[in-house]
């Protein structure tokens, strides 16, 4: 399936189910709340986002400098695929604490995403930034 909104929607969905995001409900809202802008073609499925600060509640808190420009990556996951490749998922976070822009990518992008997502039911590594907001405990 060609990267474009269709595509996207998938993987909203399998992010916000799939990808064991440390808060889950504010990534999930900020995905609901998220204008899809620009999808790469290079055979990667990423794409990058606009959410509406008014609307959804930050990842992680604002930066002190915003001219400094944004987090950078704030969350990975990586997935077992067959053939003993990896399925990536990189998600970006602007100086607002929003996201972005969303990394998707086999192998450190040297294949293109299949059509056909097959990957373990669990992440095999996972990775979250420092200052990245959690599902309270209780």
């Amino acid at each position: 399936m060609e990267n474009g909104p269709a595509r996207a929607e998938f993987w909203k969905e399998f992010i916000s189910t799939r990808c064991e995001y440390p808060a889950q409900s504010l990534l999930r809202d900020q995905l609901d709340h998220a204008e899809l802008t620009e999808f790469c073609d290079c055979g990667c499925n990423s794409f990058r986002l606009r959410v509406d600060p008014v609307h959804a509640k930050p990842l992680l808190p604002p930066k002190a400098d915003p001219k400094m420009g944004g987090h950078g990556a704030i969350y990975t996951a990586d997935f077992h695929m067959p053939d003993d490749k990896a399925l990536e998922i990189i998600i970006f976070a602007d100086d607002r604490g929003h996201l972005y822009f969303v990394e998707i990518d086999c192998c450190a992008n040297s294949y293109p995403i299949p059509e056909d997502i097959v990957v373990a039911e669990r992440p095999f590594a996972t990775w979250a930034a420092e200052g990245v907001f959690r599902e309270p405990s209780g």
